[in-house]
């Protein structure tokens, strides 16, 4: 092995580093790798770990913690792409892969352009990009855009320049199916063509371009319907056997051993998404101005004021606790007193000052409150938890893969309960529910997605649904990708300025309006027609004029009596 000549590489890099792991394949001399060991640290005077295929392997054994991709050069002696010590390797420094990498080969090894291409194929595979192959005494390094070659380097050259952010035309290949409102196609009216819609796509796909990449739809010539789901378990299958590189299709969850997520596009709450029930009767409007507290305090109000009018008559007038009662509802109400007063004292007119600015401010409050409410539709309380929807038995659709999903975000004594009240349909039938807002049933439903079908009810009176208080939890949905891509780190800079300059917004809402071109979605209209007040409106008021005159009898009957 030249472990001269490799120590010489590392030497002339220039860039400092202070520790090394060392992978050493099973026919490396243990005399040379004690010299070397022995150079870096008397002479670098860096910390040296040692791995060989003798010991087991363990993803902890070089901590996130304890060693970066910036204080680190790793050395790999093999003889092949297919030696058990790359296992090692990759499972060593899963968190490093970008990271400076030297790999030796021995002198007796062919240097055929088939035998070197197999070294860098692996290397991509593992996606190290940062690498020199070193193979009698010649330096070699690789670009894998837009296909896998490599190239030789001499000492003059930057041996381990920046990471390339132009990808040279390279094609990043995925499928893609209707998921609004992250991904959907759309037909352009005027050529025909097929448009593809959504802002997980034009995050991506502004990205590639940013980055001189192209996206490759694989099954674009697919004729895909609008509620066909996404079989994301296909999709992480692809991706755990390195098929796909990054799907378009954003997801919350990815178990390490399968692949690696994005940073976040969106943190998405995941919330019940409930019909608008409880509507208000319009009779009952008369009594909605003020609150139950606020009535209580304007009768407390009479009665008190009631009081203060009998004690402030004038002394030229006999006091009469029926004449203060009406007098201090004539205050209150705004209109002219019972009786005329000629010549009032000093303390009878601030008294009634203070009455008269008093009545009117409720009476226009109330007066304009009322009118505000004459013109939409008023509810109730909603049902805003899961114990609201167990008492209302409200029906839960949802998807039966999912049920687990849900039941486990619901308190233990309330799961069987939900259960009974939870249905469980396909992707196709969940998704045509939700868009025909289907109000038989309430629905789990993220964030995103219900910011975009919310805007088919934003010029109703009356909103079809809401996004309830009753949430199953809260995640941050990324692109499925391969484990430490090469993408991911220049993908994570371009999602931050995306959501700094808020594009997400604009896209949701152009979005829509392409989806409303396309017939997907629709703009739904519950404006009244005019309608004059009925019998039924001023119910109340009939009620109370009702009971006026049934006491005012029993008034009457009363005196009678009496005489």
């Amino acid at each position: 092995m030249a472990f001269g000549y490799t120590a010489f590489i590392a030497e002339e890099t220039n860039e400092p580093w202070t520790n090394t792991p060392i992978f050493r394949g099973h026919y490396v001399n243990n005399e040379d790798l004690s010299l070397l060991i022995q150079w870096l640290h008397r002479d670098i005077e860096v910390t040296t770990f040692i791995f060989t295929t003798a010991q087991e392997v363990d993803e902890r054994n070089l901590l996130v913690n304890q060693l970066n991709k910036n204080n680190l050069l790793t050395l790999l002696f093999c003889d092949s792409s297919e030696e058990l010590i790359w296992h090692h390797f990759d499972t060593s420094l899963w968190h490093l892969r970008q990271s400076r990498l030297i790999v030796s080969l021995p002198a007796e090894r062919s240097d055929a352009y088939g035998d070197l291409i197999r070294i860098f194929k692996k290397l991509w595979y593992l996606q190290f990009l940062n690498v020199l192959v070193v193979h009698r005494e010649r330096i070699y390094s690789y670009t894998p855009y837009p296909v896998v070659n490599y190239y030789e380097l001499h000492l003059r050259d930057q041996l381990f320049p920046p990471v390339a952010r132009d990808l040279q035309g390279y094609i990043v290949s995925t499928p893609m199916k209707n998921d609004l409102p992250r991904t959907f196609y759309v037909k352009d009216e005027q050529t025909g063509q097929r448009l593809i819609r959504g802002f997980a796509y034009h995050v991506l796909m502004e990205f590639l371009r940013h980055h001189n990449a192209t996206l490759h739809v694989s099954n674009a010539e697919e004729e895909i319907s609008l509620t066909s789901g996404v079989d994301m378990t296909r999709i992480m299958k692809l991706i755990q056997q390195h098929k796909m590189e990054i799907s378009l299709h954003p997801y919350p969850e990815i178990d390490w051993h399968v692949g690696d997520s994005s940073y976040p596009l969106l943190i998405n709450r995941v919330c019940l998404m409930t019909p608008v029930r409880n509507e208000i009767p319009r009779y009952m409007y008369l009594l909605r101005p003020f609150q139950w507290s606020s009535w209580l305090i304007l009768l407390g109000a009479v009665i008190y004021i009631t009081f203060i009018m009998y004690g402030a008559c004038p002394v030229n007038r006999p006091k009469n606790l029926s004449y203060c009662f009406l007098l201090s509802i004539s205050q209150l109400l705004f209109i002219s007193c019972p009786l005329r007063i000629y010549r009032p004292s000093l303390r009878y007119f601030s008294i009634a000052l203070q009455l008269a600015i008093l009545g009117f401010l409720v009476t226009n409050w109330y007066c304009n409150e009322l009118s505000s409410f004459l013109t939409t539709l008023l509810v109730g309380e909603q049902m805003d938890s899961i114990e609201q929807l167990i008492e209302q038995r409200q029906k839960l659709l949802v998807r039966t893969y999912e049920f687990d999903t849900v039941l486990r975000h619901v308190k233990p004594h309330l799961i069987d309960q939900v259960s009974r009240l939870m249905v469980g349909v396909n992707d196709s039938e969940l998704f045509s529910a939700v868009l025909s807002f289907n109000r038989s049933y309430a629905y789990p439903s993220a964030e995103d997605r219900w910011g975009f079908l919310s805007l088919q009810q934003q010029y109703v009176l009356k909103p079809i649904f809401r996004y309830s208080s009753a949430c199953l939890g809260s995640t941050g949905i990324g692109y499925p990708m391969l484990k430490n891509s090469h993408l991911s780190e220049h993908l994570k800079f371009f999602i931050m300025r995306i959501q700094a300059v808020g594009l997400l917004q604009h896209w949701l809402v152009s979005d829509f309006n392409d989806a409303l071109r396309a017939g997907y979605v629709r703009l739904f209209d519950n404006d009244l027609p005019f309608k004059a007040l009925d019998m039924d409106t001023t119910r109340l008021a009939w009620f109370i004029l009702i009971v006026g005159w049934l006491l005012s009898s029993l008034g009457f009957i009363a005196e009678r009596y009496r005489r």
